[in-house]
């Protein structure tokens, strides 16, 4: 399997990288990512960095002397690996050069000052999951860290901006109900601990997860719309572009590696539950998928027996148009013909909202609002084509 997968990649392109830690300290009750508990798992999670490793270098030899466009490793929570561990896997990403983003996601408890060295030397960028500065709905969506370890995470945080000028994003959950105040948690961060880049999501319940078992009251569509509405106009009116669906940057601040993805760009992902888009130099687009098992990951063979599976052009002009819809770099239409094989006229169909920029259809605040009802009367249109 090892070379099939690397040879599926044009690395000739520029190419992301993303990684999956799968340890965490407990599953958050609205989390469907994969996850293990870390407590007392350390001989496992060296095994998983050696493995990890040994595929990193296998990749950066593909790569030649190019360093990754962007970096992120997200999990599960990194910050359990501990400075050491993480610091093996970030010098290993930087082995041909620093990417030009290196972002690494850490949970408010897991953040301390033995981690600063690894932001001045290795990452660019934190993106630390808040959530929320409410304590009831920290204890609704069942987080491991409290108020206090919160708020200690967020003034450290603060400390590393200051310190090593690295980029700071926090992550919010809104819709929880009409108790829950959004613009509060809002208000406090920007006053307490100013960031360059949010991320606001609106909770959704995924099946299988304890949120979804106990099936709360939980705002309706409409209701979400009024919610979100108000949020991104209070963030918009405080400086903060919103620049895709769910993500808000102050200027500069967007997050390069996120803005890959809607872009429909290559990147590989390696760990147990990853994903990765290879693009060869015929633009074929291949879809690996690693089983979400940590057991077997530390026990196979580099890069494992992933689920494989090759897309067609229609497939992969569909998630062209799905990624570039929701966010304001906007729908390559270049790319779009390309995969089509032919000319797609979008001015048969009026998407409010959206406007041609160039070669591109970029939405505006409004259009983000409607983007999958946009996407929605795209793919039916292409779905026509063929």
């Amino acid at each position: 399997m090892m070379e099939s997968f690397l040879e599926a990649f044009d690395f000739n392109k520029e190419t992301s990288l993303y990684i999956h830690v799968p340890f965490c300290t407990t599953k958050c009750s609205y989390c469907a990512f994969y996850s293990v508990p870390c407590v007392n798992r350390q001989s496992q999670m060296m095994a998983y960095v050696d493995r990890l490793i040994s595929e990193i270098n296998l990749v950066n030899d593909k790569m030649g002397h190019r360093p990754y466009k962007t970096a992120f490793i997200g999990g599960g929570n990194p910050g359990c690996l501990g400075p050491e561990l993480l610091g093996r896997i970030a010098q290993a990403v930087c082995r041909n050069g620093r990417p030009e983003e290196f972002s690494t996601e850490m949970n408010p408890e897991s953040l301390s000052e033995d981690c600063f060295p690894l932001f001045g030397k290795y990452f660019t960028r934190l993106s630390m999951g808040v959530q929320s500065l409410d304590p009831e709905a920290l204890a609704f969506l069942g987080r491991n860290a409290d108020m206090k370890q919160t708020r200690r995470g967020l003034e450290l945080s603060q400390r590393l901006h200051s310190e090593t000028g690295c980029t700071l994003s926090y992550d919010l959950i809104t819709c929880l109900g009409s108790w829950h105040d959004e613009l509060a948690d809002i208000r406090e961060l920007a006053e307490n601990y100013p960031s360059d880049h949010l991320s606001v999501y609106a909770l959704t319940l995924e099946e299988g997860t304890p949120l979804y078992r106990r099936n709360p009251d939980l705002p309706d569509s409409d209701g979400q719309f009024e919610i979100l509405s108000r949020v991104w106009k209070h963030l918009e009116d405080s400086g903060f572009e919103h620049y895709e669906v769910s993500n808000f940057a102050k200027p500069g601040h967007r997050c390069s590696h996120n803005c890959r993805y809607w872009a429909y760009r290559q990147y590989v992902g390696l760990g147990p539950g990853a994903a990765s888009t290879a693009f060869d130099s015929g633009n074929n687009v291949t879809r690996f998928n690693f089983r979400p098992d940590v057991d077997e990951y530390v026990s196979s063979s580099p890069f494992g027996n992933p689920e494989v599976e090759h897309l067609s052009r229609k497939e992969a002009l569909e998630e062209l148009v799905l990624m570039g819809l929701r966010y304001k770099g906007g729908l390559d239409l270049r790319r779009m013909d390309e995969f089509a094989g032919k000319a797609v006229d979008l001015g048969r169909i009026r998407l409010e909202g959206y406007n041609l920029d160039g070669d591109f259809l970029v939405p505006d605040d409004s259009g983000l609002m409607v983007a999958d009802a946009a996407a929605s009367s795209v793919l039916d249109f292409i779905t026509n084509l063929y």
